[in-house]
């Protein structure tokens, strides 16, 4: 919960990540609020307010997840509404802003998006999927303790940098500071 909180604030990419692992931790236990606090707030040290307030984010993401019917697969409607920004922003900074840093990024990260599509089953992913799925699942095998190997965290380096400097980006955004360049060159 804090820790969800801290990077809503300061990395959209990151919370998304954050949250997609939440998720999934969620459906392990079976959304049973009951084995979630027994086998992860237990394992804080926490007062009784703030077990209280764990246990009533925890429920409200069981609650969510039962509402919007995706118990065991899909992400949280809140979630999905980020992704879509993120991904309007994707485009936005490539064209509107034409951001010349980002679309530097972007490729250098293309070959590695390349390889995560031919990869996956639904070709139709946006590069902003393909990366945030390329970063889940390093994340979920380095979890596991799996071994990652050294060409897959080459590839995550350039897609993270790319992801990375989307979340700056979007920050701006939000805070109304992000500018259009004075001179257009489309």
């Amino acid at each position: 919960m804090y820790i969800a909180q801290k990077y809503r604030e300061s990395n959209i990419v990151e919370y998304i990540l954050y949250m997609w692992h939440i998720e999934e931790v969620v459906r392990s236990m079976n959304l049973e609020i009951h084995r979630i606090e027994a086998e992860i707030i237990s394992q804080f040290s926490l007062g009784d307010e703030a077990h209280e307030q764990m246990k009533a984010w925890y429920a409200d993401i069981i609650d969510r997840m039962n509402s919007e019917r995706i118990r065991e697969t899909g992400h949280l409607e809140e979630l999905r509404e980020l992704m879509n920004e993120i991904h309007y922003l994707h485009h936005s900074l490539i064209t509107l802003y034409q951001d010349k840093d980002y679309k530097q990024l972007l490729a250098d990260a293309k070959p590695n998006l390349d390889i995560l599509k031919a990869k996956s089953n639904d070709t139709e992913k946006s590069e902003v999927e393909l990366a945030m799925n390329g970063l889940f699942g390093v994340l979920v095998l380095k979890l596991r303790k799996q071994q990652v190997s050294e060409a897959t965290q080459d590839a995550v380096k350039s897609i993270s940098k790319m992801m990375g400097h989307l979340a700056k980006q979007y920050n701006k955004m939000k805070l109304g500071q992000l500018a259009l360049p004075k001179v257009m060159e489309n």
